[in-house]
């Protein structure tokens, strides 16, 4: 299974928990979904040595991150 984390970086600094979107049972499945929400909300698509395949968006007082990562708990 493979999930989208979104990931949420405040201006402020404060620390957020990233958060499970949505889980997929397969990377490819996941991220079609990944460019369809990136596209709806205007997020801009970066393809990271972190975390791969991903999409962010970068405003005033926060920058989001969304991606897939393997999720282990529900296998």
């Amino acid at each position: 299974m493979y999930a989208i984390i979104l990931s949420v970086v405040l201006a402020s600094g404060q620390p957020q928990i990233p958060v499970i979107i949505f889980n997929y049972s397969t990377l490819n499945a996941c991220r079609v979904e990944l460019v369809r929400i990136g596209t709806a909300r205007g997020y801009e698509f970066v393809n990271s040595p972190i975390v791969g395949y991903a999409v962010f968006k970068a405003e005033d007082t926060k920058t989001s991150t969304a991606f897939c990562v393997k999720n282990m708990v529900s296998i």
